[in-house]
């Protein structure tokens, strides 16, 4: 080696020497640092801290095990087993049919029911003479009609406007055959008997 480098290593060396002097502990010093930590109690902001900071991470340890627990095991919250899908005037239906095509429907509920509706009472409507079996009569009457199977109640105060206008044919009794005679709205207009030629319900 050269002499600048042994120079060097000796200032280094001994550069090293002195500063572990100054800064190595004796093994009485060492023994007392130990001592005084070991004793030494926390306070108790710092177990207070420790205490709260556990509970905060089990808090939220419970929350993530729990909420991605309910999300995998059990269906998702909605409110669809609440409704009434008969309110929906139009249903829109996809699935996939037995043959493996992509089917849609529509469904017009409502609109299909009124429209149903619309027609039964115009064809009944069209009708002028109902028959049927008178087969109740109290404050109101109930005649079962023959076209429709239908159960017709005829309520008093009808009863009473068509007996003054005098076309409900009086001697009118449970068991016999009326027709029932209507205007061009479906309104019962007059009742009376269907007649000797005229062939009882179901016959």
């Amino acid at each position: 080696m050269n002499k600048p480098d042994e120079q060097f290593d000796q200032k280094l060396t001994q550069h090293y020497k002195e500063r572990k002097a100054r800064t190595t502990l004796s093994a009485s010093q060492q023994k007392a640092l130990l001592n005084n930590a070991s004793h030494k109690k926390p306070s108790k902001l710092s177990f207070t801290l420790q205490l709260t900071s556990l509970a905060c991470a089990l808090g939220v340890f419970a929350f993530i095990v729990f909420d991605s627990n309910e999300g995998i095991n059990h269906a998702p919250k909605t409110v669809l087993n609440t409704i009434d899908i008969h309110n929906y005037s139009i249903i829109k239906t996809h699935e996939i049919n037995p043959s493996g095509s992509y089917t849609s429907a529509i469904t017009e509920q409502k609109h299909a029911l009124d429209t149903q509706h619309a027609n039964s009472l115009r064809l009944h409507q069209q009708r002028h003479i109902e028959y049927g079996t008178l087969v109740k009569v109290d404050n109101d009457w109930y005649i079962a009609s023959c076209n429709d199977e239908v159960l017709v109640q005829i309520k008093q105060s009808l009863l009473s406007d068509l007996k003054g206008k005098h076309a409900v044919e009086s001697g009118l009794n449970t068991g016999d055959m009326l027709a029932m005679a209507h205007n061009g709205k479906g309104q019962i207009v007059a009742l009376k008997h269907a007649g000797v030629g005229t062939r009882q319900c179901g016959a």
